[in-house]
């Protein structure tokens, strides 16, 4: 599995590029945590997410890695959801009116 490093500021790009194929998300992304230093899970946790299609892993880094691996994943998960309700990444269909 191939893993990438991105910064926080690149999340929106690398989500669109990597698990955002066709304007929509891919149903078999996964969210994760690994960690900042490995072997040393006091050092923290990186948000990541995992594009299995890809065989990718893309992990986010910021200056600061969360303290465990669920508040990772939970800053991830509100951060995409974010970036999907300003219109950045679309993460599911929109109901049709």
């Amino acid at each position: 599995m191939k893993v990438i490093e991105i910064p926080v500021r690149h999340i929106s790009r690398a989500w669109r590029v990597h698990a955002q194929p066709d304007g929509l998300s891919d149903p078999a992304v996964e969210l994760l945590a690994r960690e900042a230093v490995a072997g040393a899970p006091r050092a923290g946790y990186r948000p990541a997410f995992r594009v299995p299609s890809k065989d990718l892993v893309v992990e986010i880094y910021s200056c600061q890695p969360h303290r465990t691996s669920a508040d990772a994943i939970d800053w991830l998960s509100w951060m995409l959801e974010q970036l999907h309700n300003n219109g950045n990444i679309q993460l599911h269909r929109e109901a049709a009116s």
